[in-house]
């Protein structure tokens, strides 16, 4: 069964008095209007609509699963944060599968990296209820009195669901709330990380630090740049074939094996465009429903498990009783299956990444990535990217249970 979702780039481009001719707003022009005459500040969001907010911006609430606070953060105005639109932003997370002994393998201290750099998170007003479409407490957020509520279209709090993103919007305006609106990669189906970074572009006009979130636009672009570099000369015909499979429990109680990532997706975008991988599902769709026999008729030279409703490490693929038919894949065999950071609700890329990526390209390429040691790099990237110490770095290498690429020196 393959399911697509809706694309809401119709109804969000549709303002109250004039039709727009485009929806996506350009790094350049999202969020530059600006109104000084008193002490509210126009901003141009990705809908292309305008919401006029409190200038400077002191009480800010969220509907999204972690990619706000993370811009946030860098930009050095975090503690404006007055509640949040995800629990998973409060959680701390374990995880266990069975083991083909008949042990269990646990794992325990996952944590999205806000709420690893920021535990007073959790104690914030959370508007989620049972996650997903429709599901927003806007009594919760009105009781936090924000000044703005972000809302990012595709992370998991809201989805892409055109009605549903239409209707929240609305009612929150009927609040007198103000709404600033961004699109996820997620949204803007069969395009890449570039509409992340105006996404960047939005909340750094909202806060009125436009240079800094611009930096850290570039730095993304940036590593980026240099895995493309780095594999822009294999040929066609000599890139590996790919497989993102999210191994959640439900794929299974649905009568598949996992769930697979078509080509229109961001996930497909970053393996083929910037990895120069081949993805081995050329069908369009997310998480689309497979079972086992069509996995193996796939057979990818490579394997990456994301976050999929828990944490998949490469072992659980490798030995649980469960996925015995899978084990007879040729990158099973050949030990060529990698963990993606963890990364709860994991609908829309976050500012995390380029640590996606460049698993993803030592997996596929790894004579080509020999001289960088990814769990360096992780440090590396979390210091520049939260400007934050060696310990924290830490921290946010071991929430992300990414400690395997130390033991594997990968």
């Amino acid at each position: 069964m393959k399911r697509r979702l809706p694309d809401t780039r119709l109804v969000l481009c549709i303002a109250a008095t004039v039709a727009l001719a485009g929806c996506r707003s350009s790094r350049q022009d999202a969020g530059q209007a600006e109104d000084r005459s008193d002490s509210r500040r126009a901003i141009t969001d990705m809908r292309g609509a305008t919401a006029r907010v409190g200038a400077p911006l002191t009480r800010v609430a969220t509907i999204d699963d972690g990619f706000v606070e993370a811009v946030m953060t860098r930009l050095g105005v975090i503690r404006t944060l007055v509640a949040v639109g995800s629990a998973a932003q409060q959680r701390t997370f374990s995880y266990s599968y069975p083991t083909s002994d008949g042990g269990r393998f646990t794992i325990d201290g996952g944590m999205g990296t806000m709420r690893a750099l920021h535990p007073w998170v959790a104690s914030l007003p959370c508007a989620s209820l049972s996650g997903g479409g429709d599901a927003i407490n806007y009594e919760t957020l009105a009781s936090a009195r924000p000044q703005v509520v972000v809302v990012r279209v595709g992370d998991c709090t809201l989805g892409t669901s055109a009605d549903a993103v239409t209707r929240s919007i609305a009612v929150l305006e009927s609040m007198g709330i103000p709404v600033v609106v961004l699109r996820s990669p997620a949204d803007f189906r069969g395009q890449g990380p570039d509409t992340l970074r105006d996404e960047i572009a939005v909340i750094g006009h909202l806060f009125g630090r436009a240079p800094q979130a611009a930096a850290l636009a570039d730095e993304l672009a940036s590593d980026e740049a240099m895995v493309r570099r780095r594999v822009q000369d294999v040929p066609d015909d000599r890139r590996p074939r790919v497989l993102y499979i999210g191994l959640a429990s439900g794929a299974r109680a649905s009568g598949g094996a996992a769930y697979v990532w078509g080509t229109d997706t961001a996930e497909s975008w970053m393996l083929e465009r910037i990895v120069g991988a081949r993805n081995a599902y050329r069908g369009p769709g997310v998480r689309v429903l497979l079972n086992a026999e069509q996995i193996l008729a796939l057979d990818p030279d490579v394997i990456f498990l994301p976050t999929s409703a828990g944490y998949h490490p490469p072992e659980e693929l490798f030995d649980a009783p469960y996925f015995r038919d899978l084990q007879r894949l040729r990158a099973v065999r050949q030990r060529r299956v990698y963990a993606l950071p963890w990364s709860p609700n994991n609908c829309a890329r976050r500012l995390e990444y380029p640590l996606d990526l460049l698993i993803m390209a030592k997996g596929v390429y790894p004579e080509r990535f020999r001289d960088i040691a990814v769990h360096e790099w992780a440090l590396a990237f979390y210091r520049r990217t939260y400007l934050v110490d060696a310990t924290q770095a830490l921290l946010l290498r071991r929430s992300q249970w990414l400690e395997w690429t130390v033991a594997a020196r990968f």
